[in-house]
């Protein structure tokens, strides 16, 4: 986003607050690279403030100004919720002082806990799933196996006369053979 778009953004988000009535705690811009240690020194700060009471709504220009990632929004959105403080998305037009928008931290719950379901799952060891046993041959298949390959079929031709697959006759060679 070009420095004018930014102040743009900015201009409306001031205009939206101005007709609201509210009072501007401050303006916490985030630093671009936010993979540095001090990346997110700006919204640290603004936490802080939320902690000790001085700002009640925060608003941001999208969802995407709480953090990268769904899990990372979905926690910065539940813990305004656990400090009181209301959220005003911008772009989307959601104020969670109204009671309408109060849903979003309801939905935010929601799916928290299907990503927190998604995570447990996958810590979960999977068992391998086992391979059904097989039923040993029927005499007369043996007969069969054995008399094809006597007679110089390959072990493709034997498994489609029995309508077995051809790992299961090779298996069975094998097992002949030991």
């Amino acid at each position: 986003m070009t420095a004018a778009r930014k102040r743009a953004a900015l201009d409306k988000m001031r205009a939206v607050c101005v007709g609201k009535n509210w009072a501007i705690a401050g303006t916490f811009a985030e630093a671009p690279i936010r993979d540095t240690p001090d990346g997110r020194a700006e919204w640290r700060r603004l936490r802080e403030r939320v902690v000790s009471g001085k700002v009640d709504v925060v608003m941001v220009p999208g969802l995407t100004a709480l953090g990268e990632g769904v899990p990372a929004v979905l926690n910065e959105i539940l813990w305004l919720r656990e400090q009181r403080c209301d959220l005003y998305v911008h772009d989307a037009g959601l104020n969670t002082i109204s009671p309408t928008d109060q849903v979003l931290f309801t939905v935010a719950e929601a799916l928290k806990a299907v990503d927190d379901a998604a995570k447990q799952q996958q810590l979960i060891p999977r068992r391998k799933q086992s391979q059904p046993k097989q039923l040993p041959l029927m005499p007369y298949q043996v007969s069969v196996l054995r008399a094809g390959l006597k007679s110089g079929l390959s072990i493709a031709e034997i498994a489609k006369s029995l309508k077995l697959p051809v790992t299961r006759v090779r298996a069975e060679v094998k097992r002949l053979d030991a």
